[in-house]
């Protein structure tokens, strides 16, 4: 639904608190799913490469 995110928009959607969205975002990172964008501890942006690449043609 949204190929880059926050881990608060996360929280947000699966209405749960910030460490089980920040766990959660974690195991797609490692698993290399998600990327993270920005480099920084807070506000850190993360993209569904894949899907990027898809619509990126």
């Amino acid at each position: 639904m949204m190929p880059r995110f926050t881990i608060d928009q996360v929280r947000q959607k699966l209405a749960t608190t910030f460490p089980t969205a920040t766990a959660a975002v974690k195991v797609l990172e490692d698993l290399g799913i998600v990327t993270e964008l920005n480099g920084q501890k807070k506000n850190r942006n993360y993209s569904y490469r894949r899907y990027v690449e898809l619509l990126s043609g």
